[in-house]
C-alpha cells in the first residue's frame, strides 16, 4: 500500500453484490481526500478494481470469502461461520496494522466479522441499510455498532435499536443528474423508450415472460416503441429473434456498462426493486413498474416498491399473483395515458425534495459523506439528527 502521509484512512466493508458495492463507490467519489481500505468478497473485487482504475487515491483490497450461515444445510453452515471466523481473525491484524479512523459496512456477509473486529478494536463503526427491511446482518451489527444508517425512513425490524440515522440511499452523481432534467420534456421525445433490467445478474422472468408480454402489445403500440433491455447471457439470441419477429426496435444486452445513459432515454422503466435500483430510480426522477424478486429476503423487495406505491410514485406488479394479461393491460393503459407518467414522474420529485429536507438538502452521498468526517474527527461527540 502506498505512503497514506497521514491522511484519515475509511475501511470500507461489503458483500459483492451491485446492491452493496455501488452505495460504498458513491461514497468513496465524494470523499477523495481519504485513503481507503477495502475488504469484500471475491464477487466484489472486480467492482472496485474497475472502479479504482480510473482514480488516483490510495487502496488496498482485502478478499474474504465468506458465504451465509443461513443455510439449512449443517455442513454448510459450519463451513460458513467457520469462514466467518476467519474473516475474524483476518479482520483484527488488517485493522491492527492499517489504523482506519472509521469502518463502514454496506451489508452482506462479508462485513459481520470487520465489524466485530472494529468493536474489538474500539474503532467506531457505521453500517447502512439498503434496503426497506434491516438485513440479519446488519440487525446484528446494530447492536455494537455506533450508527446505522438508513436508506427507509420506516424501515422495519429496527425496533429497539438506538442510534439510528436517515440517510438515504447513496447513488452515482449521473442520476441526481437525470433528477434535475425536465420529464414533461422528455416524454415528446420518439420512440417511446422502455427500460427494462432485472438488477445485476438479470432475471429469467424479464427474459421469458416478459419478453412475451412486449410482443404481445397492439400493433400500433409496437411500432412506436424501442425496448432497452438486459437479459442473460444464455437467453440473449432468443430475446433478440423474438423482438425481431414481432418487428419492435430493440438493444438487447447482458450487461450495460453506461446504465446512467440508459436511464436518460427511459420513458418508462420496468426492474426489480432491490435496494440502489429504488434509489436510482428515486434519484432520477424516472416513472417505473417494480418487479419484486418473489424470494428475497424477508420479502424485502416488495416492501422498497411498495414504498413508491403508496407514494403515488410508481407501480408494483407481482409476478406470482397477477397475470400476463394484467401485465399487458397496465403497459397498455401507461402508453394510452402518457399524462400518468408525468404525474408520477412530479410525485417522485416531490417525494425525493422531501427526503432531501430530512438530510439538510444534501444528497445521501453528501450526507453520508458528512457522518463520516464527523465520525472520524470525534468519534465520542453525539450524531444530530438521529431518528
Amino acid at each position: 500500500m502506498r505512503n497514506y502521509n497521514r491522511k484519515k484512512l475509511l475501511m470500507l466493508v461489503a458483500g459483492g453484490t451491485g446492491g452493496h458495492i455501488y452505495p460504498s463507490l458513491s461514497l468513496i467519489n465524494k470523499i477523495n481526500d481519504y485513503n481507503f481500505v477495502i475488504i469484500t468478497d471475491q464477487r466484489g473485487k472486480g467492482y472496485y478494481e474497475s472502479f479504482f482504475k480510473k482514480k488516483t487515491l490510495n487502496f488496498k483490497i482485502f478478499i474474504h470469502k465468506v458465504t451465509s450461515p443461513s443455510q439449512k444445510n449443517i455442513i454448510y453452515k459450519i463451513i460458513s461461520l467457520f469462514q466467518i471466523l476467519i474473516s475474524f481473525l483476518k479482520s483484527l491484524l488488517i485493522i491492527m496494522f492499517q489504523k482506519p479512523d472509521v469502518v463502514m459496512g454496506f451489508g452482506g456477509y462479508p462485513s459481520v466479522a470487520p465489524i466485530l473486529a472494529a468493536k474489538i478494536w474500539n474503532v467506531p463503526s457505521i453500517i447502512h441499510e439498503q434496503n426497506a427491511v434491516i438485513g440479519r446482518g446488519n440487525k446484528l451489527l446494530s447492536k455494537i455498532s455506533n450508527i446505522l444508517a438508513l436508506s427507509f425512513v420506516e424501515t422495519k425490524k429496527i425496533e429497539n435499536i438506538k442510534n439510528v440515522i436517515f440517510t438515504g440511499n447513496p447513488v452515482r452523481q449521473e442520476f441526481e443528474q437525470i433528477g434535475k432534467n425536465s420529464y414533461i420534456k422528455s416524454i415528446s421525445k420518439k420512440p417511446f423508450t422502455i427500460l427494462i433490467y432485472g438488477g445485476s445478474l438479470g432475471a429469467s422472468y424479464f427474459s421469458k415472460q416478459l419478453t412475451s408480454i412486449i410482443c404481445s402489445l397492439p400493433e400500433e403500440i409496437k411500432k412506436e416503441i424501442k425496448v432497452i433491455q438486459q437479459v442473460r447471457v444464455e437467453d440473449l439470441e432468443t430475446v433478440k429473434n423474438n423482438y425481431r419477429i414481432h418487428k419492435i426496435e430493440a438493444e438487447i444486452s447482458s450487461f450495460f456498462q453506461d446504465i446512467p445513459k440508459k436511464f436518460q432515454l427511459a420513458h418508462l422503466i420496468i426492474t426489480r426493486s432491490g435496494g440502489s435500483t429504488v434509489a436510482e430510480i428515486l434519484a432520477s426522477c424516472k416513472p417505473a413498474i417494480f418487479v419484486p424478486l418473489p424470494n428475497s429476503f424477508d420479502n424485502h423487495q416488495f416492501e422498497n416498491a411498495k414504498f413508491f406505491e403508496i407514494n403515488n410514485c410508481g407501480w408494483v406488479f407481482d409476478q406470482i399473483t397477477n397475470s400476463k394479461s394484467d401485465f399487458e393491460k397496465l403497459i397498455r393503459d401507461i402508453f394510452r395515458n402518457k399524462n400518468q407518467l408525468i404525474k408520477v414522474s412530479q410525485k417522485i420529485r416531490e417525494l425525493s425534495h422531501a427526503l432531501s429536507i430530512l438530510r439538510k438538502s444534501k444528497t445521501p452521498s453528501a450526507f453520508l459523506s458528512d457522518l463520516v468526517l464527523k465520525m472520524s474527527n470525534d468519534p465520542k461527540k453525539e450524531i444530530n439528527n438521529l431518528c
